[in-house]
């Protein structure tokens, strides 16, 4: 696989210069405690690599990232419109009446990530954050400067690695649904999550990136909010535009604490982007409609082919008995049985929270994974394989290799293909909070032939 002679050829590429490595990578690691590219008062764990992409894979991920996007819009269209669907979702009462909120434009999902695993050009998506993803302008930084390490550049240059702006692609998004929402005057924009949040040094790139091109942010705990006189400020800063940030269901624990800014975006004196619907496509639940052939009368069909290519077989506890290659199955029995093939993990869950997978847990630990998922909202997924790379360590003033286990995270903004970044850990779960790490993915224009 032509990925992985990149990859090779990267660490050849370091090996043959280890005397200049070596020290560039103790430079690099101390760089960036200087930057934004913190987790709280941690600098998040990277190393001094790209994931690589060959012109194929990047075709792949433009064509997946489209159609994904369409078919997550339509698919939340459809619970509104055919009502027998919202069963699916299990949404309490007052998260149902967010939910109902027009937004003002057509997109109910403008950004998502796409946490996926892939391998050459197999390419599985396991979960949607659609919700408020994060991740995209960490990474921005981190490539940055990355692709102005003065060791690197002879290799950067002979595969024309292009440099992405992922924080352009938020920008457009925003700006986008604002058009679209009938926004006329130059809109100043608030980037709005809890105060302390460990995501916080995003948050402040984003509001550096939107200031240098010219629009005017601040960033706000949505507490902090206040609706008057048909508009929405922060302290004396007048917002247009939401970046909402804050999860969904955060806001919906703290209602009471939020409610200036729920009674503007209800009365659409503000444009709030991700719009409160787009939580529907952050479910697991959702995957659930997405790979049920029961529903594939609702796509085209281009539609249902990208979705058997790329979405792994997903079912909510409750439905798994009816659908599995089309035959009736006892669950408890056929979770017990395929044990080694299948993952459990809570429908609303984030951050690799409870996420149970069979091949890697004891066969107790397992039964009372099953136990607990059968009490509550939990989805049972087929197993994908957690692809392995190898990244530079210093070890004793040495050039080393590590392998690291590692997912894919495809980002689409307004319905296009806005670069991606991986993560990577020891564990098959891999998350940043969870101590994972993060490295840009970066697609080469050209490879040369060998």
């Amino acid at each position: 696989m032509m990925s992985k002679n990149l990859d090779h050829e990267y660490d050849e590429y370091l090996k043959a210069r280890e005397s200049e490595a070596v020290p560039a990578i103790e430079r690099f690691n101390k760089q960036l405690q200087q930057s934004f590219f913190r987790y709280g008062r941690f600098t998040i764990p990277t190393f001094y690599k790209a994931h690589f992409l060959t012109p194929q894979q990047e075709h792949l991920l433009k064509r997946a990232a489209s159609t994904l996007a369409q078919i997550i819009n339509n698919a939340i269209r459809l619970y509104f419109e055919e009502g027998h669907l919202s069963y699916v979702f299990r949404l309490p009462p007052e998260a149902a009446e967010l939910i109902k909120i027009d937004p003002g434009y057509s997109q109910t999902m403008v950004f998502a990530r796409f946490d996926a695993l892939l391998e050459g050009e197999s390419l599985k998506i396991i979960e949607f954050n659609c919700d408020s993803p994060a991740g995209g302008s960490y990474t921005d930084q981190l490539e940055e400067i990355l692709l102005a390490e003065a060791p690197l550049q002879d290799f950067f240059s002979k595969y024309h690695f292009k440099l992405s702006s992922r924080t352009q692609h938020i920008l457009n998004g925003l700006l986008s649904a604002y058009e679209e929402f009938g926004g006329l005057e130059s809109p100043q924009i608030a980037v709005v999550d809890w105060k302390h949040v460990r995501t916080m040094p995003e948050l402040e790139y984003l509001k550096s990136f939107f200031e240098a091109r010219g629009y005017k942010t601040t960033i706000a705990d949505p507490r902090e909010l206040k609706y008057k006189g048909g508009k929405l400020y922060h302290k004396n800063f007048r917002v247009h535009i939401i970046h909402r940030r804050v999860v969904f269901d955060e806001l919906l624990e703290r209602l009471d604490e939020v409610e200036d800014m729920i009674k503007a975006y209800r009365d659409r004196a503000v444009c709030m982007v991700n719009s409160l619907r787009s939580k529907l496509a952050s479910t697991k639940a959702f995957l659930s409609v997405l790979t049920n052939p029961e529903y594939d009368h609702f796509f085209t069909e281009s539609e249902n082919k990208i979705k058997r290519e790329h979405i792994p077989w997903t079912r909510r506890l409750e439905d798994a008995e009816d659908f599995y290659g089309r035959k009736k199955v006892y669950l408890i029995d056929f979770l017990k049985d395929e044990k080694d093939t299948l993952v459990l993990k809570p429908s609303s869950g984030f951050g690799g929270k409870n996420v149970t997978i069979g091949r890697e847990t004891r066969d107790d630990d397992w039964n009372a994974a099953i136990d607990k998922a059968l009490k509550e909202d939990w989805v049972v997924q087929e197993f994908v394989n957690v692809p392995i790379l190898t990244v530079p360590v210093v070890i004793n003033q040495r050039l080393d290799f590590a392998y690291k286990k590692y997912n894919f995270n495809l980002l689409s903004c307004a319905g296009k293909y806005a670069g991606g970044f991986v993560r990577l850990s020891d564990e098959s779960m891999i998350n940043v909070a969870h101590g994972g790490g993060l490295i840009p993915s970066l697609a080469s224009e050209h490879i040369p032939e060998r």
